[in-house]
C-alpha cells in the first residue's frame, strides 16, 4: 500500500538540476531569451532534440535552424516551454525502472496528446472554457500529468502494478476499485499528490484530481471540464494507456453540451503533433 502521508519527491521521477531551472526560467516573468538559451545549452541530448522539432515538417521555414536561440525564436516561448516539459519527463520516466508491464511509450502517447488537446481546446475554444491567461496556460501541464500517479505506483509496487495490468485485460470491477484495493489510493489522487509534491499551482492540482470524477456542479471548473474532455478525445482517438477507462466510460463523464461540438480540425492537428515528438522522444 501505499501512504499519502509518506510520500516525498524522493518517490517521484528524478529531475536533474539544470533541467528544474530550466523549468523555473521558462515560467518566470521577464526571464531573458539567453538565459533561457544558455540554460537548454546546458542539456545537449535536449537541446539538439528541440532544435531537430523545430526543422521538422511541422515547424519548418526557409532557413534550417542551427541553434538553439533560433529554435526558440521560430517555435515561440509557449511551445518550447510545452516540448520542454514532454521531453525532460520522458526522458526521466524510461523502461528500466518499471516491470515489463508498464508501457512507457503508450503512457507518454496518452499524457502528450491529452496536454495538446487540452491547449488547442482552450485556444480554439474559448467560449467554452472560459479561463484567465494564467489558468489557460497551465492547462498543458494538468493534461500531460494527469496520470503521473502511475508512475508513483510503478516505481513503488512493480508487483501490485502487474498485476492491476492483468486485472485491466480480465475486466471486472471499477478501474478506480481496482487501484484502490491494491494500492490504498487511485491514481488522480496519487498524481494531485505529486504535483503538489513538484509545487505545481493548486488549479493544475484540482483538475488532475478530478479527472475521473462524476460533476454534480451546474457550473464546474473549466479547467476540470477541459482536461475531462481532452482525455476522452484522446482516448477516443486511440491513445490510451489503461484500457478499463474507455472512451465510453470517460464520454459518460461529460456534459451533452460539450459533446454537441466537432472537435476533429483540433484532433487532427495534435495527431500530427503527437507522432512527431513522441518518435522524438523514444526512437
Amino acid at each position: 500500500m501505499i501512504n499519502l502521508d509518506k510520500l516525498s519527491d524522493r518517490d517521484l521521477p528524478p529531475l536533474k538540476p539544470m533541467v528544474l531551472r530550466l523549468w523555473q526560467l521558462l515560467n518566470a516573468q521577464n526571464t531573458r531569451l539567453q538565459e533561457i538559451v544558455e540554460a537548454m545549452s546546458a542539456e545537449p541530448v535536449l537541446c539538439a532534440r528541440i532544435m531537430a522539432i523545430s526543422n521538422s515538417p511541422l515547424y519548418r521555414g526557409l532557413e534550417e535552424i542551427n541553434s538553439p536561440q533560433k529554435a526558440l525564436v521560430r517555435l515561440g516561448l509557449n511551445e518550447v516551454k510545452g516540448i520542454v516539459y514532454y521531453l525532460t519527463l520522458s526522458d526521466s520516466v524510461r523502461q528500466n525502472a518499471f516491470p515489463p508491464s508498464f508501457s512507457v511509450r503508450k503512457f507518454w502517447t496518452h499524457s502528450l496528446s491529452t496536454a495538446l488537446l487540452c491547449k488547442k481546446l482552450a485556444q480554439f475554444y474559448p467560449h467554452l472554457f472560459p479561463m484567465t491567461p494564467e489558468e489557460q496556460d497551465s492547462t498543458y501541464l494538468a493534461g500531460l500529468l494527469h496520470d503521473i500517479g502511475y508512475v508513483v505506483m510503478a516505481s513503488l509496487l512493480p508487483g501490485e502494478f502487474t498485476t492491476m495490468t492483468r486485472l485491466w485485460e480480465a475486466g471486472g470491477n471499477s478501474p478506480l476499485e481496482i487501484e484502490d484495493e491494491l494500492f490504498g489510493v487511485s491514481h488522480p489522487i496519487l498524481s494531485a499528490k505529486a504535483l503538489k509534491l513538484w509545487k505545481f499551482p493548486k488549479n493544475v492540482q484540482l483538475a488532475v484530481y478530478a479527472h475521473h470524477r462524476a460533476i454534480s456542479d451546474d457550473s464546474p471548473p473549466p479547467a476540470i471540464m477541459l482536461l475531462k474532455l481532452a482525455d476522452y478525445l484522446a482516448t477516443d482517438t486511440g491513445y490510451h494507456f489503461n484500457p478499463m477507462f474507455s472512451a465510453e466510460l470517460k464520454r459518460l463523464t461529460l456534459p451533452v453540451f460539450l459533446l454537441e461540438n466537432d472537435f476533429q480540425p483540433v484532433i487532427e492537428e495534435v495527431a500530427l503533433k503527437v507522432e512527431m515528438l513522441v518518435s522524438q522522444a523514444f526512437d
